[in-house]
């Protein structure tokens, strides 16, 4: 037998296919070579890029990284990667960490006998449907936890550890404002009224007061002149906040709550729970939404066709109790949107009444002091304990309580609140007194029985906004009654204000009339023990829009039924405001109204006001312009003219009125003055808290929030803060004087209830420059980094050097030194003296002066 052999050119074919073939198995790997990631000419230290060569996997260390929990972004941590059991390198998730991010460490029972500091290997083994994702090219870590794994509202709750008390600091508001009349044959009146509100702040304290000056003179023809005059401290008190227990504590002179007993004012002590503390979805009452996703799904909630509620879910079951707080009623829509674009929808029905909690939640108060009320010229200044405290329960339930003492009073109540859904929201309660009053031998026992009733109708846009019903017993005495009998009615009030309540109703009713308008109706009755009176209203209204031009239609109706009679005021009310925008496009016009309103009473009487008012100068200026018509007895024709400037310092308004032989003119202004540590602050009014931005150099720029601008000494006020919560102060970059840049253009600050933050901003004062920089005709190395050197040789305000060797740099002296350096040795550093005198910037909105320079 013949052996036959292959030719020798196959031979070569098959050699060579079998090269490449092992030349695809050895090689097919991608190879990144390590010297790209250097300069040209520097020496590559060896690297190890094993880790990157399969995708997915992460070399072990520490990293400072994003954590995304459920889609939503918390924050950058540093976190330490490890591998597991199986060599995968995993996140070092800890029980501690996973609190802290939100999960329901304390609540889910797999954590029960899990250490709190010892890494968590594999989260889904612990709660189901978890996920942990890293993208290392990003450094971010996605963590997916079943949303009923999470802590209510753990995302929008604002820690204590960031709640700033704010600085010392001496805080007033002021207005001042007096008025001249003139009347023919019959002499002049003058008043002046002045008010200074506020007062000063060490550490978490705060001292407040009102002071008041009135002065009235008044003289009759020729005759002798009267003059009036009062000055008065009013609601003096010192509080701070209790963080611990989510409350604060004041002395001095205040009101307690009107949930549960009627408002007290006193003079003493009260502690009380503070719902500022809790994030918004945690405060008052909502209902708790349950449901399943099948994938990472997003649930929407809607009422009244507007979005009030959004998160993401990861696959699983979901629990949702940090809806933000409910109003008075309106269908929920619940709609889960599923990762393929599926949407499962359900309606759940919600109607609420104010003193309702969520589950859990609980509301408090604790006070101990003096009656301190004024109806009377007189009182018992009764001292008392009061306590009162509303907690949350399961299925829409609420239950409410409380105790006042004193030596001859005391008084208790108790009720319930409860959300019916489709039915509508309920509350009951029943307050009973036990007095021994002022001329009387015999104790007095009474109750007081009240019910409280809401309800929206989403088909038909009717809601009943709140409809309350109070009967008291004969022998029933509130707490102010107690102490104001037997004591003079004070001058100027009506005769049965201080008679006791025997049973009183009230009700509105709003009908929506989509693109119409909408429709309201509001009724109350109130009678006394003793007195033949019986007080009653009625108003109802229409309000309507068309093309800009708004519209109100009202009827009023008073009723006072006494000795058999009813004497009654009838009111027919019309108003209607239109725009000149609608005959002209010029902006000026878009701010410009005519407005005309027109009554009619049940005597005949007749009443026309008509004019034009608007505002200019972005709305700092506003006018007004008014004729006013009317018939029978009353001044047939007036006139008014007004103006008012509202300032970043404060606010001026003057008005001019002529009605037959009378003219009267007036004048005011207001603001506020904050002094702190670094001198006196001008502001405009402000609120509770307040924030002081400190800006060197950077007069004139104008403020993100509250309409500011920074003074010569550079500094702002921001007026309206919100307690407990984030606030972003920013500073408008465009209007920052040409010389000065800043470093961040944004400060985030959480303010007690009555601080003065701190927001300082980094400036840099100097010149803005691009330069580009060329070393023996090359330009400087990409990524080079560039300091100015100062008097004393240090670096400072360093930038990084771009394509093509330009290097954007802001706060340069007018004249001095840069060092470039891109690596050690001296022939990799350079310096570059720089004169910016006499190069011009390109204009007025680009301050940027462009500068070629030689680095030596």
């Amino acid at each position: 037998m013949t052996l036959l052999h292959p030719k020798p050119r196959l031979l070569a074919l098959l050699a060579s296919v079998t090269f490449v073939l092992q030349s695809e198995e050895v090689y097919a790997a991608d190879y990144f070579d390590p010297a790209f990631l250097t300069l040209s000419g520097v020496d590559v230290q060896e690297l190890d890029l094993s880790a990157f060569a399969t995708s997915g996997k992460v070399p072990a260390g520490t990293y400072l990284v994003t954590v995304v929990v459920n889609q939503n972004e918390v924050g950058q941590f540093t976190i330490a990667f490890a591998a597991d059991n199986s060599g995968n390198v995993v996140a070092q998730l800890t029980p501690d960490f996973l609190q802290q991010m939100g999960v329901n460490v304390q609540g889910l029972p797999a954590f029960r006998d899990w250490p709190a500091d010892k890494p968590v290997t594999q989260l889904s083994n612990l709660i189901e449907h978890a996920r942990v994702k890293f993208d290392f090219s990003a450094l971010q870590l996605d963590l997916s936890i079943p949303q009923i794994a999470m802590q209510p509202s753990a995302l929008s709750a604002i820690k204590p550890e960031k709640w700033d008390h704010g600085i010392p600091a001496i805080v007033m508001n002021y207005s001042l404002n007096g008025s001249r009349t003139l009347q023919e044959k019959r002499g002049s009146s003058s008043n002046l009224f002045g008010n200074l509100s506020g007062g000063a702040n060490y550490g978490a304290w705060r001292v407040r007061s009102n002071l008041y000056w009135y002065r009235a003179q008044s003289q009759f023809g020729t005759g002798n002149s009267v003059t009036q005059q009062k000055f008065q401290f009013a609601n003096t008190y010192l509080m701070r906040d209790v963080v611990a227990w989510k409350a604060e504590v004041m002395a001095g002179e205040s009101s307690t709550a009107s949930d549960v007993f009627n408002s007290v004012p006193f003079r003493g002590m009260k502690l009380n729970s503070q719902d500022e503390m809790l994030p918004y979805v945690m405060r008052g009452f909502a209902p708790v939404i349950e449901g399943i996703a099948q994938s990472n799904a997003r649930v929407t909630v809607l009422q009244n066709n507007n979005i009030i509620y959004q998160t993401y879910v990861a696959p699983g079951p979901f629990r949702l109790e940090d809806l933000g707080q409910m109003g008075s009623g309106g269908d929920l829509i619940v709609n889960v949107t599923e990762a393929d674009g599926r949407v499962h929808s359900q309606t759940i029905p919600v109607s609420t009444v104010p003193v309702m909690r969520r589950p859990g939640s609980l509301k408090y108060e604790v006070t101990a002091g003096g009656y301190d009320g004024g109806l009377t010229n007189d009182t018992l200044a009764a001292r008392f304990v009061q306590a009162t405290a509303i907690y949350g329960l399961p299925f829409n339930t609420t239950l409410y309580g409380g105790a006042l003492l004193s030596r001859d009073y005391h008084s208790w109540v108790v009720g319930s609140g409860i959300s019916l859904g489709a039915i509508g929201a309920i509350s009951a309660d029943i307050t009973s007194s036990n007095a021994k009053v002022v001329g009387s031998n015999s104790t007095q026992n009474g109750q007081s029985y009240r019910l409280r009733y809401a309800k929206s109708l989403l088909s038909t846009g009717t809601a009943i906004d709140l409809a309350a019903y109070r009967y008291s017993t004969r022998r029933y005495y509130s707490f102010a009654d107690y102490n104001n009998s037997g004591f003079r009615l004070n001058d100027d009030l009506a005769p049965w204000t201080r008679d006791r309540q025997r049973s009183s109703f009230q009700a509105r009713l709003s009908q929506s009339l989509g693109a119409i308008g909408s429709a309201y109706l509001s009724t109350s009755r109130t009678d006394y023990w003793g007195r033949s009176q019986v007080i009653n209203s009625l108003s109802s209204g229409f309000n309507g829009s068309y093309r800009g031009i708004n519209y109100t239609l009202a009827y009023n109706i008073e009723r006072t039924k006494g000795n058999g009679e009813w004497p009654e005021n009838r009111t027919l009310t019309f108003n209607t405001t239109v725009p000149f925008s609608l005959f002209s496009s010029r902006s000026a016009m878009s701010q410009t109204y005519a407005s005309y309103q027109a009554s009619h009473n049940n005597r005949g009487q007749v009443q026309q006001l008509a004019g034009i008012s608007g505002n200019a100068l972005d709305s700092r200026l506003t006018y007004g312009v008014m004729q006013g018509w009317a018939n029978e007895q009353q001044q047939r024709s007036h006139q008014s003219l007004s103006l008012a400037y509202a300032g970043s310092k404060g606010s001026l308004a003057s008005g001019y009125s002529r009605s037959g032989g009378s003219q009267s003119m007036n004048l005011g202004g207001n603001g506020a003055f904050v002094l702190h540590p670094e001198g006196l602050t001008l502001s405009k009014m402000v609120g509770n808290s307040v924030a002081i931005i400190s800006a060197p150099g950077s007069q004139g720029a104008k403020v993100g929030n509250g309409g500011s601008y920074i003074d010569s000494r550079g500094f702002a006020v921001v007026p309206y803060l919100t307690n407990y919560q984030l606030n972003n102060i920013s500073l408008d970059p465009s209007t920052l004087p040409e010389n000065v840049d800043l470093t961040d253009s944004s400060v985030a600050v959480y303010p007690t209830k009555g601080a003065v933050v701190r927001a300082n901003f980094a400036t840099k004062v100097g010149y803005q420059a691009l330069l580009t920089l060329q070393r023996r005709d090359k330009s400087i190395p990409f990524g080079a980094t560039a300091s100015v050197i100062d008097v004393t040789d240090s670096e400072v305000n360093s930038g990084l050097v771009g394509d093509a060797g330009q290097l954007y740099m802001s706060g340069l002296p007018e004249q001095g030194r840069l060092l470039v350096k891109w690596g050690k040795r001296s022939e990799q550093q350079c310096q570059v003296k720089f004169n910016l005198k006499n190069i011009s910037a390109p204009s007025a909105n680009n301050p940027i002066r462009i500068v070629k320079a030689e680095c030596e």
